[in-house]
């Protein structure tokens, strides 16, 4: 079916809670692909038998099928008619058309669908990434991708500046101090959830993990220490508000403090990063000086445990224990 006609490049299937990240999604490719999202085109369905029109456009006429997949996916009137009309083509052509955008954990995935047609990137690298991942199933299935005319661009700056504008207002007000403590948390937790799952499986590795007088936690592994911290002026407004990070070999007390003032630490790293918000409208963190350099809260901590756990790896295995 690679070769055939289609009315529409992608085609969404979501919950209605995720009806918002599929809007982000599309407004990042519907300039460059043609695509179907039911909110959009409600005006242009009115009138129309919603059931065989949904059957139509995910049986034949889209070229590929992203579904924002949830465990309640396929159980809600209107997603059994999208699941029922995917398993249909993909019983007749192959699943190929079909990715799986995976937003539940843990994940599970319908049993008829292969493996392979499952991405699980989008909450650890983020939206633009994924958009260039269905572009790149778009030109896979024989689609094209359109090159910008310069009224789409001219629209595209317009909407950019409106985003940068609502950007700089939360961000200069209480509304951003809330999400600020709001992400903090989630970085907390996302950092325990990672420690607390990772010592049921490396119960030898001496992994401890602890709260420290700065509003944050320290992670401890062999004389390797991380430690996680959360700084704020008095205001009500997030100038001034930022997470710092750093890791060593040697290890402080609560305070931050040095235990053996006779050892030589040595600093691998810090980060000292500010909350901030993307062009699609994602909360994350860049860092505090520039500005730049803009990471996903499960970025950031990915990055530096694998920093933290390569380090303590380099020196059980030179010290053999």
């Amino acid at each position: 079916m690679a070769t055939e006609s289609y009315e529409f490049d992608v085609a969404f299937s979501f919950l209605q809670e995720d009806e918002d990240l599929a809007m982000k999604l599309n407004s990042l490719l519907k300039n460059r692909v043609k695509t179907f999202l039911y909110s959009e085109q409600q005006k242009k369905l009115a009138g129309r038998d919603g059931e065989v029109l949904f059957n139509n456009v995910f049986s034949k006429e889209s070229r590929i099928v992203i579904v924002l997949f949830r465990n309640a996916w396929g159980k809600t009137p209107w997603t059994k008619i999208e699941e029922t009309a995917i398993r249909n083509r993909g019983f007749e052509f192959g699943y190929n058309f079909v990715t799986l955008i995976p937003l539940d954990k843990p994940v599970i995935a319908p049993a008829w669908l292969p493996k392979n047609r499952l991405w699980i990137g989008i909450e650890r690298w983020g939206i633009e990434s994924a958009a260039s991942i269905i572009e790149s199933r778009v030109q896979e299935f024989g689609g094209d991708i359109k090159i910008e005319s310069l009224t789409d661009k001219v629209l595209k700056a317009r909407d950019e500046i409106k985003e940068r504008q609502n950007r700089e207002r939360i961000l200069t007000s209480n509304e951003g101090l809330i999400l600020v403590h709001k992400e903090y948390k989630n970085l907390i937790e996302t950092f325990k959830e990672q420690i607390n799952e990772l010592k049921l499986t490396l119960s030898d590795w001496h992994l401890n993990i602890r709260d420290n007088q700065q509003y944050g936690i320290d992670i401890i592994s062999y004389g390797y220490f991380l430690t996680i911290q959360f700084y704020t002026q008095a205001s009500n407004t997030p100038d001034g508000t930022y997470v710092f990070i750093s890791f060593w070999d040697g290890v402080f007390d609560t305070k931050g403090y040095k235990n053996d003032p006779f050892y030589k630490y040595i600093q691998f790293g810090e980060d000292r990063l500010k909350f901030d918000i993307n062009k699609q409208n994602e909360y994350g963190w860049s860092d505090n000086e520039t500005g730049n350099n803009f990471r996903l809260t499960n970025k950031v901590v990915e990055q530096w445990l694998t920093k933290f756990f390569n380090a303590v790896k380099k020196h059980r295995l030179e010290n053999r224990f």
